[in-house]
Parts: C-alpha cells; sequence; structure tokens
C-alpha cells in the first residue's frame, strides 16, 4: 500500500512537468524570430550557444519530454482508475470476509450444538439401555464380550470381572448344550437367532431365559459382531405351565361334572320311578295286606335312597364351600358301629348277594364313649361299607375298630373286585369311580370316598387303602381319641332315651308352611300326642293368630313362604311373646343358613324331611309332659 501511494503521487505531478516542454518550445520560437528579425545577440545566445544543431537536439528533448509527459498522464489516469476498481474490490473482499467470518461462526456454533446433541443423544440412550430390564450384550466377531448392561448380569447370574462367553455356555442345562452352535448357525444363514434356554443361576436354580440375537455390521456392509438381549421368563413359563395344568385339570373336572349329572339323572330316577310306581299301585282298592305292606316297604327304601343321593349332593356343594364343620359330642363306639352294621344288613338283603357281614372289636376293653361328631362320623363308615357291598358280589366284607396310640382307628376291608395299582391315586377325587362312563357296571355318584376322605381330615385324622384287583380292598382311617365319661353314664344316658308315651292334651300347636301337603304330614304324625293343631298358610296369617290366641304353646315354621317369609314373621311375633317357642322347618342345609335361622329369633331348627321321632324329641324340649 505505501508503494502503490508513491506512484499514485509521481504520476499525479506529471500533469505539472507537461509545462515544462512548453516553456522550451516557447523560447526556442522566439529565439528563432529574433535571429530573421535582427540577428541579435540575447542572453539566451550567452547562455545556450546558437549552433542548429543544439536547436534541433532541443526540439527533439522537447518532444520526447512531451510524449512522456503524455504517457505519465495516461498512466497516472489509468492508475486512477485501477486504484478505485482496487478500492471496491477491497471492500468487497471486506464484506466477503465477514460473510466468511459469520458463516466460519455459524458452523462453529452447529458442530458444537451438534456435539451436545450427539452427546445427550449418547447419554440418553446410555441411560435407557442402563435401565432396563432385560440383559443386554454385545459380542465381537470372537465373542469377545465388548459390552453388557447392569441388567444383563442380574439376569443370567453372571459376573461382571469373571464372565465370559465361555463360562455362559457351560451353565446351561444339558438339554441347550446345542445353543451356541444354533446361535452361530442362525446368526450366519438368517442374521438373527431365537430360543429360550435353561441355565444355572449362581443361587444354583436353572433359570429360563427368551434369548434374541442380531448381526450388527458397519456401514460398509462388514459384521461387526452381535447384539444380543435376555429376559427371565422363568415365572411367566411357570405361570404358563401352571395354568396349562388348572386348564387340563378343569377340563378333567368339567369332563366328570357332566358325568355326575348324568349319574345324578340315572341315580334320582331310578329310585323315584320305584316310589312314583309302587305309590300308583298303591291305589287299587283290592291289595291284599301283605302286598300292600311290600309295596309301601319298596316306597320307604326307595325314598331312603332317594334323600341318601340328596344328602350325597349337598354334602358335596358343603365341600366345594368349605362349610363341612365338625361338632363334638358324646358317642358310643359300639352303638354307632352297630347302627352302621344294620344298615349294611338292610342293603345286602336288599341286593340279594351272598355276603358275610362281620364286625371286630379291637378296643381291648377301652371305655368307648368318646367324643366326636357322630353323624359326621356314621356318614363316613356307611360311605365305606356302602362301597364294599357295592363292589363285592360275593364274599365277605369286615368292619374293623380299634383304639391305637391315642387314635381311633377304623377299617373296612372286603373280598370284592379290588382296584387297579395306577387307580389307587385318584380314587379319593371327587365323581372319580374306576369305570367311569355311562357303561360303568355299577351305580353311584362317585362322590361317597372324596366326602369321606374330606370329614376324616377335618376331624384331624388321615385316611389310605389298599387293594389289590381281584384280592379285595382295605380302606383304614384314623381320627383322634377324645375319651368321655364312663359306661354308667352311657347306660344312664340310654335309659333317658327309652321311648315314652306323649300326651300333650292340653297344649296347642301353630304349623305354618304354604304347602298343603306339608301340614297335612306334620297333623298326622302329631295326631297321637293328643295336641290340639292349629294351621296356616302364610307369615301373615300365622302373626295374626298368634297375635289372636294366647293360648298357642308352640310354632313350627316354615322359612321359605311368599310375602312375608319364616325370619320375618319370627322376629314380628317374637316382639310381642318373646318366650313362645319357635320351632323352624326348612330345607337350607348350610351351617350359615341355622345360624341366621336361630339369630332372627326360632329356638331349634329342623331340616326337612322331617321325621316323627325328632320331630316329637325337639317338641318335648318346649312342651311339659302331662
Amino acid at each position: 500500500m505505501f508503494t502503490n501511494g508513491l506512484v499514485y503521487r509521481f504520476f499525479s505531478a506529471g500533469k505539472y512537468l507537461i509545462c515544462l516542454p512548453l516553456v522550451l518550445v516557447f523560447i526556442l520560437i522566439s529565439f528563432s524570430l529574433s535571429s530573421v528579425s535582427g540577428n541579435s545577440v540575447s542572453l539566451t545566445d550567452s547562455i545556450w550557444g546558437t549552433s542548429a544543431s543544439f536547436i534541433h537536439l532541443m526540439l527533439t528533448l522537447t518532444g520526447a519530454l512531451v510524449i512522456i509527459c503524455l504517457l505519465i498522464i495516461y498512466f497516472s489516469l489509468k492508475l486512477k482508475r485501477l486504484n478505485a476498481e482496487l478500492l471496491a474490490k477491497n471492500r468487497d473482499i471486506i464484506t466477503e470476509n465477514k460473510d466468511l467470518l459469520k458463516v466460519k461462526n455459524e458452523l462453529a456454533f452447529q458442530k458444537e450444538l451438534g456435539a451436545k446433541k450427539h452427546y445427550e443423544s449418547e447419554e440418553f440412550f446410555r441411560i435407557l439401555v442402563q435401565s432396563v430390564s432385560d440383559g443386554i450384550s454385545f459380542y465381537d466377531k470372537d465373542r469377545n464380550l465388548k459390552y453388557a448392561n447392569p441388567a444383563f448380569f442380574t439376569v443370567t447370574g453372571t459376573d461382571r470381572e469373571s464372565y465370559t462367553y465361555k463360562a455362559f455356555t457351560a451353565n446351561l442345562h444339558p438339554e441347550y448344550n446345542d445353543y451356541s452352535k444354533k446361535r452361530e448357525d442362525g446368526l450366519f444363514k438368517d442374521g438373527f437367532y431365537e430360543s429360550d434356554i435353561s441355565i444355572r443361576h449362581k443361587n444354583g436354580n436353572y433359570i429360563i431365559l427368551s434369548t434374541r440375537s442380531v448381526v450388527v455390521k458397519s456401514n460398509t456392509g462388514e459384521m461387526l459382531g452381535s447384539l444380543t438381549v435376555m429376559r427371565d421368563i422363568t415365572k411367566l413359563r411357570n405361570g404358563m405351565e401352571e395354568i396349562l395344568k388348572t386348564n387340563i385339570e378343569s377340563e378333567t373336572s368339567n369332563r366328570l361334572k357332566a358325568g355326575f349329572l348324568a349319574n345324578i339323572s340315572h341315580e334320582i330316577r331310578t329310585p323315584l320311578n320305584s316310589v312314583v310306581g309302587f305309590a300308583n299301585l298303591l291305589l287299587d282298592d283290592n291289595l291284599e295286606r301283605e302286598t300292600r305292606e311290600e309295596y309301601v316297604e319298596h316306597i320307604n327304601y326307595n325314598s331312603e335312597k332317594l334323600l341318601q343321593i340328596i344328602g350325597d349332593i349337598i354334602d358335596l356343594s358343603r365341600l366345594s364351600s368349605s362349610q363341612i364343620q365338625i361338632t363334638y359330642e358324646e358317642a358310643s363306639l359300639y352303638e354307632l358301629v352297630g347302627e352302621v352294621m344294620d344298615d349294611a344288613k338292610v342293603i345286602i338283603k336288599r341286593t340279594d348277594k351272598p355276603i358275610i357281614l362281620s364286625v371286630k372289636n379291637d378296643t381291648g376293653g377301652s371305655n368307648d364313649l368318646v367324643f366326636t361328631d357322630r353323624i359326621w362320623l356314621k356318614r363316613v363308615l356307611n360311605h365305606l361299607m356302602d362301597n364294599a357291598i357295592k363292589f363285592t358280589l360275593d364274599g365277605s366284607i369286615e368292619l374293623i375298630y380299634s383304639i391305637d396310640n391315642n387314635y381311633i382307628v377304623f377299617i373296612v376291608k372286603d373280598t370284592g373286585i379290588g382296584i387297579n395299582k395306577e387307580n389307587l391315586a385318584r380314587i379319593f377325587e371327587e365323581f372319580r369311580q374306576e369305570v367311569d362312563g355311562h357303561h360303568r357296571p355299577f351305580e353311584g355318584l362317585g362322590v361317597g370316598l372324596t366326602l369321606a376322605k374330606e370329614v376324616v381330615e377335618r376331624m384331624g385324622g388321615r385316611i389310605n387303602v389298599e387293594s389289590e384287583k381281584g384280592i379285595g380292598s382295605a380302606f383304614r382311617f384314623q381320627i383322634p381319641y377324645r375319651p368321655a365319661g364312663t359306661r354308667s353314664r352311657l347306660r344312664q344316658a340310654a335309659a333317658d332315651t327309652i321311648e315314652k308315651p306323649v300326651d300333650w292334651r292340653t297344649h296347642k300347636c301353630l304349623l305354618v308352611d304354604d304347602n298343603r301337603d306339608v301340614l297335612i304330614y306334620l297333623s298326622r304324625i302329631l295326631v297321637d300326642t293328643g295336641i290340639s293343631i292349629l294351621t296356616a298358610r302364610s307369615g301373615f296369617e300365622a302373626l295374626e293368630m298368634v297375635k289372636a290366641d294366647n293360648s298357642i304353646d308352640v310354632v313350627i315354621l316354615d322359612m321359605q313362604m311368599p310375602e312375608m317369609n319364616g325370619i320375618e314373621a319370627t322376629k314380628e311375633i317374637k316382639k310381642f311373646r318373646i318366650n313362645l317357642p319357635i320351632i323352624a322347618q326348612t330345607a337350607f342345609v348350610f351351617e350359615n343358613d341355622t345360624d341366621i335361622i336361630l339369630e332372627a329369633g326360632c329356638d331349634a331348627c329342623l331340616i326337612k324331611p322331617i321325621r316323627r321321632e325328632h320331630l316329637i324329641t325337639v317338641m318335648s324340649s318346649f312342651i311339659k309332659q302331662e
């Protein structure tokens, strides 16, 4: 810039140098004119001389100088224009440099921003991978572990410091020893591999892992390694197996229940057919007395059989809802076994089978008066005896009972058809019989042994069976031995239960039921007592009759009636006659139903069907004997 300035100033002075040759030209012309006019010699002559050559030289120099000055002026103007252009270009360059600087700064900012975002993205995905519960790992081509999130070591039950792929495969369950080869083949062939494997956890237990591996490649397509994701599905697999097991059991149960319903239809219709059939035959007025008694006996037997079937169904319902309750009371083993044997003799007589029935008392003189649930214990024994009679075509059945190490032991042995060994494990299951289906050769609902097992276990005991096909079976169960009292007390109790004639001629009873047949039946069985009987068909009617007649001594009240049921009627009656005994009669059989009835104010509860002796016994608790 400094040199350019000097040049510029030099050429700018050229416009003044042009005056020098003009002055010289002027002097020369003046000199020539003077020579021509007077040949006088001037100061110029003395200075420069007058030779022609000198004049010629001066003209030449003057011309050259003029040319030089013109060139200087030309180039001066040219340089000025160029300098203006250079200044304009310089300004453009400065502007462009500013723009480039701005672009540079913007690029630097974008680079910094991109780096920050890249870091944040990497940090986000790092946190994401570190936080997931699935195990994530990356292996290079040589199966060296290059990265693994914390969950990987948790899921596989390994340690980061000591982990190797070889150690990992060494812990595989023997069933999955080929996992590594299959994985490599799958990655090479398809680019991925999926499999569930079982591996030993560091806690010593085998766990189930769901694995998926994929090939990882670079942008150029070069294989870098493989990425594997693992998830612990042990609980899921166990849950699925449990669901599958439950479904199988449910399907089996549904099949058995369907068979049970079919059995119910058969088991109910068969005795019901006899009841209806013989009842119709009794309508013949020409029947002889013996024939009529025979028909009545058939009706009674099949009615008892129907009641037993209904009782089994109800007990099964109790079993399903866990409502079997054990109530302990004094009972004589000798008397209880005697009743069971009497029932068995009746069944054998009806089936007309050549079976020898025997009982063996091995108590060794121990007190046989015990605390137990007499009703349930008798039902268990009846179920076992019925079962023995059913599957014994001929031979013998023996009931043995003893007291051994604080347990009462009962054994029912028969010489029947026996049970296959493969069926022994499921013989106590609901609805099970050794032969199921419509073509089974023996009748029954298939719930007797199930109920027996449940009751025995509720009483704190256990039951088992030993059997051999074609030889016979022996069912054995034991319950805790709880002695109660002495034989003298038993004799006194027996004396107190001797049936005595009942004379209630001065008393009055109100029978309440919306079913006319029930009222007729109850009235008939109470006729011999001499009690005065009133009847009502609804709770409202009973309420009004009690209000109108203070001489009513006892009320026998049905619980299930329209408009006002028995519980509502009881509550209303107790409001003004709190001491009036109310005996409920109901078809509800569950313990909580009985509790509700008694809590409503009833003084006793009878379960339908009602037997005369039971009704008389309960009423005797509230009516004084004359």
